[in-house]
């Protein structure tokens, strides 16, 4: 098997943050850009290790239901005797409505889910290809603490941009800020939803080392997603053990945090502000979670989901070799989950 990822990073993540992160697991495999190859040009992030062939027999599209939707007939087309697997990121619910990104991943050899859910919910689309489910990961390492813990952690830390709930963001932060709680916002989403709040300190960029070090120092992480099947800042907090209150969306809670403990239900903002206010006057309860969170993260350290990732692309080149001479592949559909 001779293994390529496409695509780019996304503009908003951190030097060690993304799903892209997945090539580090690879180092030997090439690496197309995606705009490029759009722009109907064949270039490389990293080109594939000499001895590895002339070209890909599998092909892996980063978030490929958004950014690069445009590339399965590219490859197709390009590499004709490649498999093509695009991961889909975005909740199913949202996806369905998308005629682009439906057909995108029709044109796929296989689909990749980030959770289980999406995956199921992947199936009733009837996409006509076999559906793998991997979660997310995270480099555990570059969250973890490496300072001493600060002596108190007084605010409470929004992070990221898709898909988040901006006005409830505002709602618990003028709820926090009243019970005498700062909220720090970082990310695009924050500069550009959350600058004019009086309530909210809107950061702009800031480097990785301080991005973990404003994990450690936080009381605790405010996520309120709309809708959602994986998130970078979810685990990034988790390897970090600051606890992550959030809408009680199953594939994050049942998935990822593995509990509802600090899960709230929808227009629940008086729940997740209690919640908040508790790791801040309870700093025993807040050691109790980060080290259940820590424990938790380890099985989406991207080290240990390596081998789960080697064996679905073993899988997906097997699978190619069943395509007949259109490249089409047969009706058996399943749900695939890499163990």
């Amino acid at each position: 098997m001779t293994l390529a990822f496409a695509g780019h990073r996304c503009c908003d993540h951190s030097p060690s943050g993304g799903y892209d992160q997945v090539c580090e697991l690879f180092p030997d495999a090439g690496w197309i850009e995606g705009r490029a190859l759009q722009a109907g040009r064949l270039e490389w992030h990293r080109r594939p290790r000499p001895d590895q062939g002339s070209e890909p027999t599998v092909v892996h599209v980063f978030y490929g239901d958004c950014s690069g939707k445009a590339l399965p007939p590219l490859l197709r087309e390009r590499f004709p005797r490649a498999a093509v697997l695009s991961s889909v990121h975005q909740p199913v619910a949202r996806l369905q409505h998308d005629v682009e990104a439906l057909e995108a991943l029709r044109r796929s050899h296989a689909v990749l889910a980030v959770s289980e859910l999406q995956g199921r919910d992947l199936l009733a689309l009837r996409l006509g290809v076999p559906v793998h489910t991997l979660p997310h990961g995270v480099w555990t390492r570059v969250f973890q603490s490496t300072t001493t813990a600060p002596a108190v952690r007084d605010h409470v830390l929004i992070v990221g941009s898709f898909l988040r709930d901006w006005a409830a963001a505002r709602r618990v932060a003028a709820d926090l800020a009243a019970a005498g709680v700062r909220s720090v916002a970082l990310g695009a989403g924050a500069r550009n939803n959350l600058a004019d709040s009086a309530h909210v300190e809107v950061c702009g960029w800031v480097s990785e080392p301080e991005l973990a070090d404003r994990y450690h120092r936080a009381t605790a992480v405010f996520l309120p997603f709309l809708e959602a099947t994986a998130s970078n800042a979810l685990l990034e907090a988790m390897a970090a053990g600051c606890p992550v209150i959030c809408p009680r969306l199953p594939s994050l809670v049942d998935e990822y945090l593995g509990d509802d403990l600090d899960a709230f239900d929808p227009g629940r903002h008086d729940v997740a502000v209690a919640r908040l206010l508790r790791y801040v006057r309870d700093p025993a309860a807040r050691e109790a979670r980060a080290q259940a969170l820590r424990a938790r993260v380890q099985r989406f350290d991207w080290g240990h989901l390596r081998a789960r990732y080697a064996a679905m692309f073993e899988a997906v080149s097997a699978r190619a070799a069943w395509r007949d001479d259109t490249g089409s592949v047969d009706g058996h559909v399943t749900l695939q989950r890499s163990v």
